[in-house]
């Protein structure tokens, strides 16, 4: 009977335990094949990449090299090879005598002669392992017109558009010209003014429908130039935006002399009014971060209340328990492009308006419940023509603040103030009798 025992054990094969021992060191050895293989078939694939990139940035340089200095661009191309795409980027930069470097957007104002253009070529593909080991590629070259003269010097200008590219097209002047053409920017947006006596110019450029960061259409900068040096000077230039703005919804009549404040990260610009006209149009630097438009002169000097004007922003007035200011979004529009804005004012109603005095006057004043001031030596005043007054009444719009409101016969007559039939549509309110009588408009809004 032992002998019958231990021949069916020898016929019972593997236990469950060693199947799964076996298949677990098979995975493991498995995963390590497929990990080596991976990790060939990876670097196999790199290498190759990165032949095919050294390749594309040699033939560039090549390319580079067979151009004039002052005809290399800044460029990236996109090629596709084996299945990789490949982004082959081309940079330059002037080296100046004494070690500098200078670029049409940056670089010292003034140096010395542009000695050589080094020229960098980039590589890069998809998919690449770590950005750090793209292939890159250099070479410097010496114009082949002479473009520095020890009795003269050179102008290099520079313009850009919101988005930081070289803007194309631009014409470029010098006053006074001394001899010197206008030329016109290149891809790069870049320009030349080569061999131009010493002396201090002024350099203005121009292309239409553009308008500068300080949205100016034909800007112009002062620059110095020596003998046998360079100067820079550089530009931020785009296509106008074109801001069509709506007061007080358009039911009001507006001031001939209204300010509007417009704030950006640019700074705050106040433009004032010629007209009436309601909505008004303005051709604005495209700012990626848009304009917040005030109706009125706001000005924000912290430590300076002389110069300071809170009143016209929502943002600035005293938040209390139920009700809160906020300063107008900021709006954006696109190079080129058309957007509305909306912008708000305080409205007040006047009726029984008898009597000789067509034209209405109201001269801010302060002191209203909430009102950040306005500490202006003049103090804003806002005219109305003699139009405005129909059937025995007006409605006005006007910056948010604190106001007396006057009659005349003349524009920005003060002699004979309102102190009746005052009626405040939006929020506000009319407080105090006879010549104490003021209209506080109160941008605040329930929270």
């Amino acid at each position: 009977m032992h002998e019958q025992f231990s021949a069916r054990n020898e016929d019972d094969g593997f236990t469950l335990i060693e199947v799964v021992v076996a298949m677990v060191v098979f995975a493991i050895v498995a995963t390590g094949f497929i990990y080596v293989a991976t990790s060939a078939l990876v670097s196999t694939r790199d290498t190759r990449a990165r032949v095919v990139a050294a390749n594309l940035a040699s033939q560039r340089i090549d390319f580079v090299r067979s151009q004039n200095a002052l005809d290399v661009r800044n460029v990236t191309d996109t090629v596709t090879l084996n299945g990789d795409t490949f982004h082959v980027k081309t940079s330059w930069a002037w080296a100046t005598a004494g070690g500098g470097s200078a670029t049409c957007e940056s670089g010292p104002t003034a140096g010395g002669a542009f000695t050589y253009k080094k020229v960098t070529v980039k590589v890069t593909w998809d998919n690449m392992p770590s950005p750090d080991q793209a292939v890159y590629s250099d070479t410097s070259m010496v114009p082949k017109t002479k473009i520095n003269d020890v009795t003269r010097g050179t102008v290099l200008v520079g313009v850009i558009d919101a988005s930081g590219v070289g803007v194309s097209g631009v014409t470029v002047s010098l006053t006074p010209t001394n001899g010197v053409a206008s030329v016109t920017t290149d891809s790069d947006g870049c320009a030349y003014l080569l061999k131009v006596p010493e002396g201090d110019y002024t350099v203005s450029i121009a292309k239409a429908g553009y308008v500068n960061d300080q949205h100016v259409d034909k800007p112009t900068a002062t620059v110095p130039v020596t003998k046998g040096g360079s100067s820079r000077v550089s530009f931020a230039y785009d296509r106008a935006a074109t801001f069509t703005a709506t007061y007080a919804g358009g039911t009001a009549s507006l001031p001939t002399n209204l300010t509007t404040t417009l704030l950006s990260t640019y700074g705050n610009r106040q433009v004032a009014a010629t007209t009436n006209a309601n909505p008004k149009t303005f051709a604005l630097y495209p700012t990626p971060s848009g304009y917040s438009f005030v109706a009125g002169a706001f000005a924000e000097n912290p430590g300076d209340v002389a110069a300071s004007c809170l009143a016209p922003d929502p943002g600035a007035w005293a938040e209390t328990s139920t009700t809160i200011g906020h300063r107008p979004d900021a709006i954006g529009a696109a190079p080129g492009g058309t957007v509305p804005v909306a912008v708000s004012m305080g409205v007040v109603r006047l009726t029984g308006l008898t009597g000789a005095g067509s034209f209405l006057t109201a001269v801010y004043v302060g002191g209203g419940d909430g009102d950040p001031g306005c500490g202006y030596a003049t103090k804003p005043t806002y005219t109305f023509g003699n139009t405005t007054i129909v059937s025995n009444a007006a409605t006005l719009a006007l910056p948010y603040g604190t106001w007396k409101i006057y009659r005349g016969t003349t524009p920005g007559a003060v002699t004979s103030q309102i102190t009746s039939g005052i009626a405040v549509t939006t929020v506000g309110m009319v407080s105090g009798t006879g010549p104490a009588t003021i209209v506080t408009l109160d941008p605040r809004v329930l929270k």
